[in-house]
């Protein structure tokens, strides 16, 4: 189990870094995470990644392992369901509080979690594209992206890149597959230049993009893995829209109660994990 410990740096946020969230589509947060958790979730990510769950559940989805391909990027869905240390991650309470800031809001939501192991001299490109484009059930764009790093990103390890300010240019088509061998960058109104920034960030750092946000990856040609946890959220007051298939769907009727369109969602597939009126006193 993830010993709780105090976050290395202040979850509360400035009306300057909010402001720059707002305008930049994202934020890089300090250390939140201390090395002895960072360490517990590689552990415990491994374990997952290798079939070996705690609880009764297994995750949503798995993509297999490294053993056909060393070279293979791994990823894995709501990791949360079957291991208690990764559900203590994806739903920090310090994840939430930066969250709710972010969207101006006092309710957090998980969406779902994923587990990326991009391997030392390896990983396909990650193409270019905005998370909210395959969340269509989610009504609206109210989602933030909590990228842990399990690991220090440099140049080399196929940093994730942002398209600074692009949040604020709508949705985009999705691309032609989201791994590959081309980046798909995306088409730019005229005379539009937006500047790429790379992640790169100390394993425990967080960086939370906008669901809106262009991002992507290229190859990790390092010798060092990339690993990170990430914990997608969403503001409490989204609502269901049917229409684009999703896993969450899929997993979220498998429950007696459930949202219907319109409804805000509720229920064990989208726990809590920030309440202003609970955890903010």
């Amino acid at each position: 189990m993830l010993a709780i410990a105090e976050p290395q740096v202040s979850t509360e946020l400035s009306a300057e870094e909010i402001a720059a969230f707002n305008e930049k589509g994202y934020h890089i947060q300090g250390k939140l995470f201390s090395d002895e958790e960072v360490e517990a979730l590689r552990v415990h990510a491994d374990r997952v990644t290798h079939g070996f769950f705690e609880n009764d559940q297994r995750p949503d989805g798995h993509n297999g392992t490294q053993k056909e391909d060393p070279l293979k990027v791994i990823k894995i869905d709501n990791c949360w369901k079957a291991d208690r240390t990764m559900a203590a991650a994806a739903m920090s309470p310090r994840i939430g509080h930066i969250a709710a800031q972010l969207l101006g809001t006092s309710v957090i939501r998980m969406w779902h979690d994923q587990f990326l192991h991009k391997p030392a001299r390896g990983g396909k490109v990650v193409t270019w594209h905005q998370d909210w484009a395959y969340w269509q059930m989610l009504a609206e764009c109210r989602t933030v992206t909590c990228w842990i790093a399990l690991d220090d990103v440099h140049p080399d390890s196929g940093p994730m890149d942002y398209l600074e300010g692009s949040h604020k240019l709508g949705l985009f088509p999705l691309p032609k597959g989201i791994t590959g061998d081309d980046e798909q960058f995306p088409v730019l109104p005229p005379d539009l230049n937006l500047k790429k920034v790379p992640v790169l960030v100390k394993a425990g750092q967080v960086a939370f993009h906008h669901g809106l946000t262009l991002h992507g990856s290229g190859r990790n040609t390092g010798n060092t893995h990339r690993r990170a946890f990430v914990s997608h959220v969403m503001s409490g007051e989204c609502t269901y829209k049917p229409g684009q298939p999703h896993h969450n769907e899929h997993w979220m009727k498998k429950h007696e109660t459930y949202p219907q369109p319109g409804e805000r969602f509720h229920g064990p597939q989208f726990p809590v994990i920030w309440d202003e009126k609970v955890m903010g006193r």
